[in-house]
């Protein structure tokens, strides 16, 4: 069953192959903040997997390692390396990956043909550059590899970015196109209606406050897709009918950061209407669409936290570690 189910996802086009695997929160502070921000500036460059122009200069030199715990025996994570060639250019390596743990597989008639297992890879190289004061571009190229049990696709595809930022009026605004690009390479099934990735056009705003240690987040997701046929938990009549409104209301992300002028450590809650419209159900109290998270910086190290509900099968939870190398080099200068 487990085999007939990844073969249906894969067959279903290299965007679905690659689709949900891309948008994965990168870290425990994107994660708390719903799994997606694209105007957010702040000291964690693993949002500029989100939106490339959120790739600062002042994060130099810095090793991020995130890992979350999705079910069962499967997981994804990713690491990042940030530096700057110029007060005005700054680069990110970054790694993707979700492994599927292994799998038993079954044939048409049913016989079990021994197990298997399903993982993703994608490898970004993140470009940012700040033209003026207010504005910044950024742009990533990625190679994307998928496999499941024999069957392998590839893709190449790029993120594009831009950001604007009011340092006066604590304000910054941020648009992202993410995934434009396709399978390069891969099973040449009937199902494989196209080789074009699933984009992402998102648009973000971020509002600080300088008598408040606060920041207030609204994502605006999935803004190229304003399909009206959604799956839905209910049991009307009109289950699946849903409204141009409520297409609208599923692509918001609603967020609030408590920061200290410290910047020492970070709480964060969030909700994501799309999350939590798709896993409601009548019948069941669901946090789904919740996330909330916590961080905190000690001299050159990082440690952030983050519980999110992506199904019906539980919480899960995000780890992330951050190193300031520059640490070590003050240390060796001494």
């Amino acid at each position: 069953m487990l085999f007939l189910c990844s073969l249906s996802v894969f067959s279903q086009g290299a965007g679905r192959v690659f689709d949900s695997f891309l948008e994965y929160p990168s870290s425990a502070h994107v994660a708390a903040l719903g799994g997606h921000n694209v105007s957010y500036i702040g000291e964690d460059p693993m949002f500029s997997i989100n939106n490339p122009a959120l790739l600062s200069t002042s994060v130099d030199n810095l090793l991020y390692l995130n890992y979350s715990i999705y079910m069962a025996n499967s997981g994804y994570g990713s690491a990042l390396y940030s530096t700057k060639f110029s007060d005005v250019d700054a680069f990110a390596g970054s790694f993707q990956f979700a492994q599927y743990g292994r799998m038993k597989g079954f044939d048409e008639i049913g016989a079990e043909t021994g197990n298997f297992s399903a993982q993703e890879f994608a490898l970004n190289a993140t470009y940012s550059r700040k033209l003026n004061k207010y504005f910044t571009i950024g742009a990533t190229f990625k190679p994307v590899l998928s496999t499941y049990e024999t069957y392998t696709s590839f893709a190449l595809a790029t993120d594009i970015g831009l950001v604007f930022s009011d340092t006066t009026h604590l304000v910054s605004a941020g648009l992202a196109v993410t995934n434009i690009g396709g399978r390069v390479c891969g099973p040449n099934d009937i199902h494989l209606t196209s080789k074009l990735l699933p984009i992402n056009v998102s648009v973000g705003v971020t509002k600080s406050f300088s008598k408040a240690p606060i920041a207030l987040h609204l994502t605006l997701q999935n803004l190229q897709d304003w399909d009206c046929d959604y799956a839905t938990n209910s049991k009307s009549e009109d289950a699946g009918k849903v409204s141009l409104g409520e297409v609208f209301a599923r692509k918001i992300i609603l967020g609030i950061d408590f920061v200290p002028k410290s910047k020492k450590f970070w709480i964060s809650i969030a909700y994501n209407f799309e999350r939590g419209m798709a896993l409601a159900n009548e019948d069941l109290f669901s946090l789904a669409g919740l996330t909330g998270g916590v961080g905190f910086k000690i001299k050159m190290f990082s440690l952030g936290g983050a519980v999110a509900v992506y199904n019906s099968a539980g919480v899960t939870g995000h780890i992330t570690m951050a190193i300031d190398i520059n640490g070590f080099n003050k240390k060796n200068s001494l």
